[in-house]
């Protein structure tokens, strides 16, 4: 699948912007945002704490309404792999809303698929590497399909959320729609209507 895992080798990764300001990802969703957008993923990480046994996610992920303003589909999972948070180009991305925080886990889309078209199973998919082995996943191909039948490929980058001490309590997956190439199981005139909601692979 093209998959790749790197291991952090930091508890905290800061930035500095053009204004010579260093920020985090627990300071400001906006200061993640454009990374975000850009794809510049080496610049921050994830963090959160757990709270009766359960992921409380900072930063970006603990504001709605700022993933939702987010035109690239982003989830988390908690540290069992249950969906508990997903913006709305997620949403447009898997053609349904998943229950969130019950028994949806890994990937809230209704059925994934290897770029070949075989059924992919929802604990075999990337962000199962990274809960379970403390890593990340950069450029993985991905076939999300609707439950009408609609397919899109999707360019999925997985990161683990971590804790204070630097345990992995859960993981972030950001997709967007990966325009630049047709591979085997992708049906001609899948989900265009998505396009623009979920982003496209800068080229």
């Amino acid at each position: 699948m093209g998959t790749s895992m790197t291991n952090s080798d930091s508890a905290t990764t800061s930035v500095t912007d053009s204004d010579a300001r260093t920020t985090s990802v627990t300071d400001s969703s906006l200061a993640t945002t454009p990374m975000i957008l850009n794809g510049d993923f080496d610049k921050i990480d994830f963090r959160g704490e757990l709270v009766d046994g359960h992921l409380v996610a900072k930063g970006i992920l603990a504001d709605q309404s700022a993933m939702d303003a987010i035109p690239i589909g982003m989830y988390v999972l908690d540290k069992d792999a249950t969906v508990i948070k997903c913006n709305k180009a997620a949403i447009a991305g898997w053609g349904r809303t998943p229950s969130l925080g019950t028994t949806e886990k890994y990937c809230g889309s209704h059925l994934l698929r290897y770029p070949s078209g075989d059924v992919m199973p929802h604990e075999l998919a990337p962000p199962a590497l990274v809960i379970n082995n403390g890593g990340t996943v950069r450029n993985a191909d991905v076939i999300c399909e609707h439950p009408n039948g609609n397919r899109l490929l999707a360019l999925v980058n997985v990161f683990p959320i971590r804790d204070n001490a630097d345990e992995v309590i859960g993981a972030v997956n950001i997709f967007r729609h990966n325009t630049s190439k047709t591979v085997p199981g992708l049906l001609p005139d899948s989900a265009n209507s998505t396009n623009s909601k979920i982003g496209e692979e800068e080229q």
